[in-house]
């Protein structure tokens, strides 16, 4: 982390000793002319200030779900907690081929902008609730925790390399970004820092792990070779801290005024520590269970294997329990955007991201931007990859003199039914410059 933060610095210093007078015959660039060419809402430096004003106080959230299988009802369940039928459950079991892949994001909160002229800086500070939740499982996991081990009579259930975490916590951000004007094209670069308090957590890993269930359900033989780390909830407050780290977010960009753009974004590098009353589970061991039933694996918790009634001699078969402090790296994203505007009224953007999660496929997505007026702006989006199939999105913004807001979605298919389609997204922005 102190290398990449050294880096930048560098790179910062050498920028403005490198910057050059700007080439004063080259036309104006719109302000707002790249200000929606990112899929979603969740990059800091994804909006500039109006002309003619030094502050901005933007209000955001933004929800997604992305899966290969689940509909995106389930994602709205799991995230309410809510049940999930059992139509859900048919509809996603039919569609998973070998893996179940699921995650969802939420971030909500605010920021503030500084434009300051005599350094022409602009600082960044913000706070941000977020909550990632990712799942790879192999069907036969899926089908034995939503219908049970009955269906497996006489067979084995594989649930080898699951994967499944859990972050919720909140994010404190500062940060600057700077433009520098060359005679040929402009760069634009910027680092945010994140304290990052942790509320609660969990991750569970498994090499190769299988059950038998004997005729009748007798007895079952487990297999496993797991891993399982929680943290209990809490921090309602600042100061508890069950989990705590820090992160950066880093912005490169070249442009040549309003002929074309290209921006690289990484989000999200960081680590957090969790010290405060965790719990951990390891374990490789084969064993075999009579007249016991399987426990709600939907409600998986670090209390699960203690809620087992076993006689004490079963329990030493169980993963080995300690309270040791454990380190969490964060699901980072990056993202590559090119843009080109065409005229006054059109931009286009293709994009590619990756976000770092087991089974990750990289994400490709185009956009076009079309100015309906200079204050109203509509997009209309198409990706695939990641957890997803196809997705289709759209997103209006209206701006008036010291206000804008936007309103969209990245899968518009998964939120107009989100019984049936996988995957889901929906984002708001409300913003004033001043």
């Amino acid at each position: 982390m102190k290398k990449i933060i050294g880096a930048v610095c560098l790179f910062y210093s050498f920028s403005l000793h490198a910057q050059q007078p700007t080439d004063t015959t080259a036309s104006p660039m719109r302000f707002d002319l790249y200000n929606y060419t990112h899929q979603g809402l969740s990059n800091l430096f994804n909006e500039q200030l109006s002309p003619d004003t030094k502050n901005r106080i933007t209000i955001d959230g933004e929800y997604s779900n992305n899966s290969n299988a689940a509909p995106a009802l389930m994602g709205y369940s799991i995230l309410l907690k809510s049940t999930i039928s059992n139509a859900l459950k048919d509809r996603a079991d039919k569609l998973i081929k070998k893996d179940l892949k699921f995650d969802d994001f939420l971030k909500t909160g605010i920021s503030y902008r500084r434009y300051f002229q005599k350094s022409d800086l602009t600082m960044i500070v913000g706070y941000h609730h977020r909550q990632m939740r990712i799942l790879k499982a192999p069907k036969d996991a899926f089908q034995t925790v939503f219908y049970g081990n009955a269906r497996f009579e006489d067979q084995t259930a594989d649930f080898s390399n699951i994967t499944f975490q859990n972050h919720i916590y909140n994010q404190y951000s500062v940060g600057i970004s700077k433009k520098i004007s060359y005679p040929k094209y402009q760069m634009e670069f910027g680092v945010v820092g994140s304290l990052l308090q942790g509320i609660n957590h969990l991750y569970l890993n498994t090499n190769t792990t299988s059950i038998y269930t004997a005729p009748d359900g007798e007895y079952l033989d487990i297999k496993y070779d797991l891993t399982f780390n929680g943290a209990k909830e809490g921090a309602v407050k600042f100061t508890e801290l069950n989990g705590v780290g820090a992160s950066v977010d880093m912005h490169l960009a070249f442009m040549n005024n309003n002929k074309w753009r290209v921006a690289l974004d990484v989000m999200d590098i960081g680590q957090m520590i969790f010290k405060k009353n965790p719990y951990n589970y390891t374990g490789t061991k084969d064993v075999r269970f009579q007249g016991i039933v399987l426990p709600d694996l939907l409600t998986f918790s670090p209390q699960t294997f203690d809620t087992l009634n076993l006689d004490s001699t079963l329990r030493t078969y169980l993963p080995n329990k300690s309270g040791n402090r454990y380190y969490v790296f964060m699901p980072f994203t990056a993202q590559l955007v090119f843009s080109k505007p065409i005229n006054d009224k059109l931009v286009i953007s293709a994009g590619l991201q990756y976000r770092f999660m087991p089974g990750y496929n990289v994400y490709g997505f185009a956009k076009v931007n079309y100015f309906l007026k200079k204050n109203a702006v509509i997009s209309g989006s198409v990706g695939a990859g990641g957890y997803s199939l196809v997705n289709v999105g759209v997103d209006f913004t209206k701006r008036w003199k010291y206000f804008d807001l936007t309103v969209g979605t990245a899968n518009l298919l998964g939120l107009v039914a989100p019984t049936h389609l996988p995957g889901t997204s929906i984002y708001i922005r409300l913003a004033s410059s001043f």
